[in-house]
């Protein structure tokens, strides 16, 4: 289920730590005052979870590649290799006080896409977050960068997203999208003169959904 991929490719894609801190950092307040435990899907190299720890919060991850659960506990993170679903359907109703999920929805099928929305509203606790981050089918870039990761099965569109997110009851729910980093003030510059160019439809961001159980 998801990515099936050796590890070395699983983590390939994945970018510096430094830089996973720098785009991950504006989602940690979401879960500050969580009632429970904070799960993050696909935890890579542990990025979000030690900033999680770092500020308190009870958080653990689970991800496919062994590498990564290996990252995890080398930092003294608590990490479980397992899919996504398998996990969830293991967990109680009610117990968890957040979900991070980066970058993971886009290596779901659309059925397993449903059923993860179905499950993930089942194990938060009313008044809980769930956190999606996932490339922005508005950028136009995204039609060749999207599939230069073999392991991608489909972007989900802004108005998809929030469909799925909504039919199963979630509240407050917020679409945004998170300005692409840059490494210095000219680049900055020159992306957005390029995204005026381009009527808006180039360095997007990635998509993101915020809700509450």
């Amino acid at each position: 289920m998801e990515r099936s991929l050796p590890d070395d490719e699983l983590l390939y894609f994945a970018g510096t730590e430094e830089l996973t801190e720098k785009v991950q950092a504006r989602f940690v307040p979401y879960f500050l005052h969580s009632q429970g435990t904070v799960l993050e899907i696909g935890c890579g190299k542990g990025v979000m979870l030690l900033m999680l720890k770092e500020n308190g919060v009870d958080g653990y991850g689970i991800d496919l590649s062994d590498t990564a659960v290996k990252y995890c506990k080398e930092k003294g993170l608590k990490a479980i290799h397992s899919d996504l679903l398998t996990h969830l359907k293991k967990l109680n109703n009610d117990s968890l006080g957040g979900i991070f999920c980066a970058h993971v929805i886009e290596h779901l099928r659309p059925e397993e896409a449903v059923t993860f929305f179905k499950q993930a509203y089942r194990v938060l606790k009313k008044g809980s977050k769930l956190v999606i981050v996932t490339p922005n089918a508005k950028d136009l870039r995204t039609t060749e960068r999207f599939w230069l990761d073999i392991t991608h099965i489909r972007p989900y569109p802004e108005k998809l997203l929030y469909a799925l997110i909504a039919r199963e009851g979630f509240n407050n729910i917020q679409m945004l999208t998170d300005r692409e980093p840059a490494r210095n003030i000219l680049e900055r510059v020159l992306k957005t003169c390029i995204r005026w160019w381009f009527l808006g439809y180039m360095f997007v961001g990635d998509l993101i959904a915020i809700a509450e159980r």
